[in-house]
């Protein structure tokens, strides 16, 4: 993110909560704005994590594109339940009504691109000032985007062209959810949930799928038909995010470390990982943030 005078974050740094009518969040959820122009803001997120429950209901002032860095919860939508994680990108409409549900303990932490009305519809090519769909699968793309703007972008055009380039994949129509009943939605969502809180251990097929009622076949054609991806990519996906966000923090532990601790079963289990998704080893990643760190 930008730096001015020597501080990360050049543009705005206040706290900040949203209280709608006066309404705030249940746990009152921190807020800092890091950059704010006309046509978009980003804004850090972050909710403790001994808060679990239901918050109030919330109308997004903005059309909001939410990425995780850390945990997840849950959104009540009026056609149903969303789960905001670390493998994919949640979409709001201005205006939506929804209600943020925490259902197991642990640090949440996101990153908000808010966008005009203007903006949203010019990443629409002209079309309605909506977004299409309410999720979308990380790319690999939007994860290193997503990765530049929250450690290593200073200059203000680069970090407005990275939010940009984020938001529009939720325009991308190149995959679409498959219908299915709301039912079946809401079990995936669950399980999506289960995998963020978890993916450091070692997760059954079997035990997802009797957590929700299905059987395993059900589920693994489900979560394909809701999220796009399979289900074993996806908590590769999370397992990956979860390992830039250890590379990030200030300790650095050794990668074989970050490996073991996240989920992979090796070093260069997740190597792999990492060449396959990002098509760069993690030691190349390492080095640039302790490139930036010393800079």
């Amino acid at each position: 993110m930008p730096r001015a005078g020597g501080r990360r974050y050049q543009v705005l740094a206040r706290p900040w909560i949203r209280a709608l009518g006066g309404r705030k969040l249940r746990c009152a959820v921190p807020r800092v704005v890091r950059f704010e122009c006309e046509s978009l803001a980003i804004v850090d997120w972050h909710c403790p994590g001994d808060v679990v429950g239901p918050g109030t209901e919330e109308r997004s002032p903005a059309y909001e594109v939410s990425i995780g860095r850390v945990g997840g919860h849950f959104c009540r939508f009026p056609d149903g339940e969303i789960s905001a994680d670390t493998a994919g990108l949640l979409l709001v409409n201005a205006g939506e009504p929804f209600r943020p549900i925490r259902r197991s303990r642990g640090l949440d932490r996101r990153t908000l691109i808010r966008l005009s009305e203007r903006t949203v519809r010019e990443l629409a090519g002209g079309g309605a000032a909506r977004f299409p769909r309410r999720y979308l699968p990380l790319s690999a793309r939007a994860a290193l985007a997503h990765h530049a703007l929250v450690d290593g972008a200073t200059d203000p055009l680069a970090v407005h062209e990275l939010a940009l380039a984020i938001a529009g994949e939720a325009f991308d129509g190149s995959w679409a959810p498959r219908p299915v009943t709301r039912l079946i939605r809401d079990a995936v969502h669950t399980v999506r949930e289960t995998l963020a809180v978890r993916y450091s251990e070692r997760l059954l097929l079997d035990d997802l799928a009797g957590a929700v009622s299905l059987s395993p076949s059900h589920l693994s054609r489900s979560f394909h038909s809701v999220i796009g991806v399979r289900l074993h990519r996806y908590l590769t996906r999370v397992r990956l995010m979860a390992a830039l966000e250890r590379m990030r923090g200030e300790d650095r532990p050794e990668l074989t470390a970050i490996a073991l601790d996240v989920g992979f079963s090796s070093h260069s289990h997740m190597t792999t990982a990492f060449r396959q998704f990002f098509g760069v080893p993690p030691s190349r990643i390492g080095a640039r943030i302790r490139k930036r760190a010393a800079g």
